[in-house]
């Protein structure tokens, strides 16, 4: 293995494995990749909070937008020309704010959720694999522990193979 495992390019697995491979203690390996996952976690959720808070600001402001709107309306009562944009600035703030937030802003963080979930699921999968493997567990067994990872669905047509 020591050969081959510069050839793996995801940096998680190379170096789980590496610790593996240089006979560290499998609590000591398993707690290493755990801090890895928990620290990536958290960076994740930091930059998911941007646009969560995006999301849950943006009404608000397309609302203050409108009273703004309206309060140049009611500036311009005498003239119908410019009360009619006012009104209109005013809900066109309304559908900016609503639009970006509910729209944009909110399904942004939670596609990133999602994919931050998946990523974590596929480094504890490797992180199984690893420890399954410094443990000397036999091929059956390490696959059986990774199919879990695997939706159920999905399973048969790849333990066929």
């Amino acid at each position: 293995m020591e050969s081959r495992v510069e050839e793996i390019q995801d940096p998680f697995f190379r170096n789980g494995l590496s610790m593996v491979i240089d006979g560290m203690d499998p609590e000591f390996v398993g707690d290493v990749l755990d801090a890895e996952l928990t620290i990536m976690e958290q960076r994740h959720a930091e930059m998911r909070s941007i646009f969560s808070q995006a999301g849950t600001y943006a009404p608000t402001l397309g609302v203050l937008g409108a009273v703004v709107g309206l309060i140049a309306a009611l500036g311009n009562l005498n003239d119908i020309e410019k009360l009619g944009h006012s009104i209109a600035a005013a809900f066109v703030a309304t559908i900016l704010g609503i639009f970006t937030g509910y729209v944009l802003w909110l399904p942004f963080a939670n596609k990133l959720k999602i994919k931050s979930e998946n990523e974590v699921s596929h480094k504890r999968m490797i992180m199984e694999g690893i420890l399954s493997l410094q443990a000397g567990d036999s091929p059956t067994q390490i696959e059986s522990k990774l199919m879990i990872y695997i939706p159920q669905g999905e399973r048969e047509g790849i333990s066929n193979k």
